[in-house]
């Protein structure tokens, strides 16, 4: 009996990050290294393009925001982005009741703006 009970506690707990890519610009760019992508808190001084938007999402308890992060500048890097804007972290929580209690449920989301430099 322990064992059922286990499994679908774990379910819940399990999970991955997803991402979502809106390309905004219709140009295929080669990939670069992720290490190469610049990682911005707020738009830069310089001229810009914005050539995609990604959000990442996350309903796994044990992935964090720096997953997410990690996940948008891999993006970005498949799409040839020099840079991303990230946007704010948003936390979405939601109580779930099972048979044998009840399990909190965070969803976490990040957003960002896949650029090119001018």
């Amino acid at each position: 009996m322990r064992r059922v009970l286990f499994v679908p506690l774990w379910v819940v707990a399990a999970g991955c990050v997803t991402s979502q890519v809106q390309r905004v610009d219709p140009d295929v760019r080669p990939a670069r290294a992720p290490e190469l992508v610049v990682v911005l808190e707020e738009p830069p001084d310089q001229p810009y393009a914005v050539i995609a938007r990604i959000e990442s999402q996350t309903n796994a308890v044990f992935e964090s925001f720096d997953d997410l992060r990690a996940e948008l500048i891999e993006q970005t890097a498949r799409l040839g982005g020099q840079a991303v804007i990230v946007g704010p972290e948003t936390r979405e929580s939601e109580l779930i009741v099972l048979a044998t209690g009840t399990v909190t449920s965070e969803k976490k989301r990040l957003t960002g703006e896949v650029i090119v430099f001018r």
